[in-house]
């Protein structure tokens, strides 16, 4: 039976990632282990660390473990590692492929947007304001917004990661350089604002995007409501109400008052779950199913 390990299994993904697990139609055997331990032969390992450790576990595992899931950002910008969504770029993942990046969770929900987009509208540009939970800074940053007098109390803190020479934000940037690499896009232009908000979890996102086509709203909200794990709502959804569920949700969509090529929306979604977990559970899934 195939073999799949859990490694930071006492981090907030690592957890949510092994119940996730249940939902596995292929047999298989889970192993955990927490960062420092040492780790066994696997048929997949799920690197559930920063990284710093997923540069020295990638490393120490490359020779006993078939294949590596990491969702740190180290491999991200690799071009000989795959940034794999499954409902998006399936085809990157090959027999051969060892190691696979899995994206930041901002920009999984923005891309799960724009893909099933593609097929009738060329993208041009996209602007978004982040509205970031809480749990998508970890465990210490749970504890820390439940500590008496915490920054993020009552607040919103726009600063997420590490400011760059540019003057963007590390989590600024992946939304950019994340974004044109699952959707094949090398030329979109991307521009991003990312806020950590008093939100324990489900992120979201209002955006703008424009296209060289006019858009036709009904055919948007088709091609949203036809994509895999995706729902455009005419009622309001909120980080409150879908936190827990797998769809990422789209609302309040409307074209520009000016422009016909822009449309501008909101997007929500458990940022542990297809932000995080629920995507390794899928990436796992396809492995077991055709190369394990």
């Amino acid at each position: 039976m195939a073999t799949v390990g859990i490694v930071g299994i006492n981090g907030v993904v690592g957890q949510t990632l092994h119940k996730q697990f249940a939902q596995i139609t292929v047999p298989f055997e889970t192993k955990t282990f927490g960062r420092q331990d040492k780790i066994p032969a696997l048929d997949i390992a799920v690197l559930c660390t920063d990284n710093p450790d997923s540069v020295r576990l990638v490393s120490e595992l490359k020779d006993r473990v078939k294949y590596i899931v990491d969702m740190s950002a180290q491999y991200r910008q690799d071009p000989h590692v795959p940034l794999v969504i499954p409902e998006i770029n399936p085809h990157t993942i090959t027999k051969d492929t060892r190691l696979i990046a899995s994206p930041n969770c901002t920009t999984t929900g923005l891309v799960m947007t724009l893909k099933p987009l593609m097929a009738h509208y060329t993208l041009k540009e996209v602007f978004f304001c982040s509205y970031q939970a809480i749990s998508g800074g970890g465990k210490k940053l749970l504890e820390n917004f439940h500590t008496p007098g915490s920054l993020y109390e009552n607040n919103c803190v726009p600063l997420i990661g590490s400011v760059q020479d540019n003057g963007y934000t590390s989590e600024e940037l992946k939304g950019i350089y994340e974004t044109r690499k699952i959707l094949e896009l090398p030329k979109i232009k991307v521009y991003p604002h990312t806020v950590r908000v008093a939100v324990e979890n489900a992120h979201s996102l209002g955006v703008s995007l424009r296209a060289e086509q006019p858009f036709d709203l009904e055919q948007v909200k088709k091609l949203w409501n036809d994509f895999p794990n995706l729902t455009y709502s005419e009622e309001i959804k909120t980080p409150k109400q879908i936190s827990g569920t797998e769809t990422t949700y789209v609302c309040r969509l409307r074209r520009d008052v000016e422009d016909p090529c822009i449309i501008h929306y909101f997007i929500t979604f458990d940022n542990l779950l297809k932000g995080a977990a629920m995507n390794a559970r899928q990436i796992v899934q396809l492995l077991l199913e055709q190369f394990v």
